[in-house]
């Protein structure tokens, strides 16, 4: 098979990666992607680096659903610096059937003559180049067999990222949606801050009562409700944290809905008060009213409201409703569609609405 190797120290990947991946992927007709994250890198001795296993996490979430890209983790496995022509080496003896390609961007190229025992690497195998169309094509080392790959990359870099993170500047990061809530949900990078660290901490002790089951709903909910919440410029925290808390007491039993509801400051309808599974986002409302009394209350009320929406409702409400009914693992096709059509926001919910009220028709 045709290999192409893409390493990197991936704190945090980001889009001009996959770029780079699919542009050399398809004009060099490689079989996959592999991408090997740095284990312990030595061009940046000073760069604030997050630990392997969440770089390597990060990294899954951002090739989900790539059958032919993967994670290589030759560079953990061999422990200590992490150097290419090392990794190279080691991945032929394992893997002698197949031709390995070496993808680097156009930057990393002028860095190439200073990489360790580059000639010996440039004897090993051959180098995609991936640049912008109409970029100046030098060869910086003598016997180096480069092929080009042209395309449009995001003038973006990891450092930037980071720090636009730090400063909680969230608009137009080139993250991918799930890599972005894989940051906030575990404080990446000081991501969240104050308070609302302190706020995921209360709803995350709620949040590992419940079976493994709704948990795994719940995080893609909420990943989902980053997603949209990125598309329509809202704080991606708080689409985090509604996403988070709106099934907190989805299984819990009716005294305890009644008794956490009382605390939402609306008044049940009669449908909750029959029901009261129906109920459930007022007791998480309530249990965030009474847990966190300082925390947005627009977190509050799209947790309240996400079963019953208005037509009117706040932006964050939407966001919830159309990521709650649009979670993947519910395999019903007509929201698969309309899930993975492409429109704006405010069309995609109008046809969630128009959906949950053909279902109520139908009970």
């Amino acid at each position: 098979m045709r290999i192409g190797i893409l390493g990197g120290s991936f704190n945090p990947v980001h889009q001009q990666h996959i770029q780079i991946a699919m542009a050399a992927q398809q004009q060099f007709s490689l079989s996959e992607i592999w991408f090997v994250p740095v284990f312990q890198p030595v061009h940046k001795p000073g760069e604030t680096l997050l630990d392997y296993q969440a770089r390597r996490e990060l990294l899954q979430a951002a090739i989900a659903g790539q059958q032919d890209m993967q994670i290589c983790d030759i560079e953990q496995e061999l422990g200590g610096a992490s150097y290419t022509v090392r990794t190279v080496e080691e991945l032929q003896k394992r893997y002698p059937d197949n031709q390995f390609f070496l993808l680097i961007g156009g930057d990393s190229l002028t860095e190439l003559h200073s990489w360790r025992e580059i000639r010996r690497l440039a004897g090993m195998l051959e180098f995609i180049v991936v640049e912008r169309p109409g970029y100046e094509r030098v060869v910086p080392v003598a016997n180096v067999r480069l092929h080009w790959a042209e395309c449009e990359l995001s003038p973006v870099s990891a450092s930037v990222i980071r720090q636009r993170i730090q400063q909680h500047e969230f608009a137009d990061l080139q993250l991918a949606p799930r890599v972005l809530f894989h940051i906030l949900l575990n404080n990446h990078y000081a991501s969240l801050g104050s308070p609302y660290q302190g706020w995921l901490e209360t709803i995350a002790r709620q949040l590992r009562r419940l079976p493994d089951g709704l948990i795994e709903h719940i995080m893609a909910v909420a990943a989902l409700a980053v997603k949209y919440g990125m598309e329509v410029g809202l704080d991606p925290r708080t689409c985090m944290l509604a996403g988070l808390s709106h099934d907190l007491f989805r299984v819990a039993d009716s005294a305890e809905i009644f008794r956490y509801a009382e605390f939402c400051r609306t008044e049940l309808s009669a449908a909750e008060r029959h029901l009261p599974m129906l109920a459930h986002g007022a007791a998480a409302a309530g249990f965030l009213r009474y847990r966190i009394p300082e925390i947005n209350p627009d977190i509050v009320n799209a947790v309240r409201w996400h079963t019953f929406p208005a037509d009117d409702a706040p932006l964050l409400t939407r966001i919830l409703v159309v990521a709650d009914t649009l979670e993947p693992s519910r395999a019903i096709v007509e929201r698969d569609c309309l899930r993975q059509t492409e429109m704006p926001f405010s069309e995609r919910f109008g046809k969630v609405l128009e959906f949950k009220r053909k279902c109520q028709r139908g009970h």
